[in-house]
Formats: structure tokens, sequence, C-alpha cells
């Protein structure tokens, strides 16, 4: 099956996941916060083979007291131009599927890339949902292998906030592949809407 913008004949709603509340939003970006430490551990311990460097020797904090006054403006610009780069990732899948221009937005707390007018099959949606970060991270830890020493900090922080921040990626493709594989998804960025076929 296809992406479609008219929904079949014999789909009918199914569920609805809603995060479009200001405190679904809070609960999102708190419960993230446990999972900067696990994936920072995961992503140290994945440089640490690549490159025998341990980025987090001294811990998260003492890692960013190592930073310069540049370094941490360098820190933040970068991690600026993740999120940019993980919502482009969306997008950039969305358009793959639908060959059509998605919507960006930026709400307090969070940022989305949606495709609202579309329902996409499951597997479609899986790697919409999860590519920025399954890619982010896999570059990340390339660079960090064969870029200057230097650089492995920010690469750290990349990856680790990254895959920290993609928490409602994951919620949402956890929602989804537990719903029939026939299903269908509408993404509206911030209420997520499945369609199952009625059964026979």
């Amino acid at each position: 099956m296809r992406a479609t913008k008219q929904l079949p004949a014999n789909y009918h709603l199914n569920k609805t996941l809603d995060f479009s509340s200001s405190r679904a939003a809070l609960w999102l970006n708190l419960a993230a916060v446990p999972l900067v430490f696990l994936f920072g551990w995961l992503f140290s311990r994945i440089i640490y083979y690549l490159r025998s460097i341990n980025p987090s020797a001294t811990g998260v904090w003492g890692l960013l007291n190592a930073f310069s006054g540049l370094g941490v403006i360098a820190l933040i610009l970068s991690l600026i131009f993740m999120l940019t780069f993980h919502e482009l990732i969306h997008g950039a899948f969305f358009w793959l599927f639908t060959s059509e221009r998605p919507k960006f937005a930026l709400r307090p707390g969070y940022a989305y890339a949606s495709s609202p007018d579309w329902r996409l099959p499951r597997r479609q949606y899986v790697i919409v949902g999860l590519s920025p970060l399954a890619i982010i991270s896999l570059l990340s830890m390339l660079f960090a292998m064969i870029l200057p020493s230097s650089t492995v900090p920010y690469l750290f922080y990349i990856a680790t906030f990254n895959a920290a921040g993609a928490l409602g990626d994951m919620i949402v493709v956890g929602w989804v592949l537990r719903q029939s594989p026939a299903i269908l998804v509408q993404d509206t960025g911030d209420k997520f809407i499945s369609y199952t076929p009625e059964d026979k």
C-alpha cells in the first residue's frame, strides 16, 4: 500500500494519540532527561570502543566545563543544527513517500515536521518516525571515528541529545507498532490518528 490523501472506503478511525497540550509537551521533555544520561553512557561506550576516547570520563557536567567560551557557543550552535537536521530528516522521508512538501512548525518546547493531509502505511510511518534517531546516531558515531578528536565532544552531545529528544518519536512508533500492519497513519504534527480496515 502507498501513502494516500483519500482514505479508502473500507477504512475507519481506529485510535488517536494527542501530544498537542502543553502538559504533554512538558511531560515528554521531563521524561527525556533520564535518557540523556542513558544515551550519554551508551554513546560514550561506543566512542571509547571506536577511538579509545571516553568523552564522559568526568561526567556530563564535567565535560561541559571542558568547553571554552567559544566552545560553548559552538556546542549550542551544533545542537540547534541537530534539532533542525532532525526535523529535516522527518520532512525528507515525508516528501519521499508523499511527493509533497511537508509542513514544519515550532511550538513551545518542541518542533515538528508533518504531512497532515496524508495517511501513510505502517511501515512507511515507522521509517519516517525513526529515521532521525538512526541517521543522526550513525553519522555522529561515524564522524567521531574519523574526524579530529577535538570534535568528539560535540558529536557526543549531538548523538546524546538527539536520541533523548527522540523520545516522542519512539513513543509514537511504539504506539503504531502495537496496531495492525494494515493501518494507515495520519500525522498532523502533534496529533497522530490511525485508521484500520473494516473486519470482514
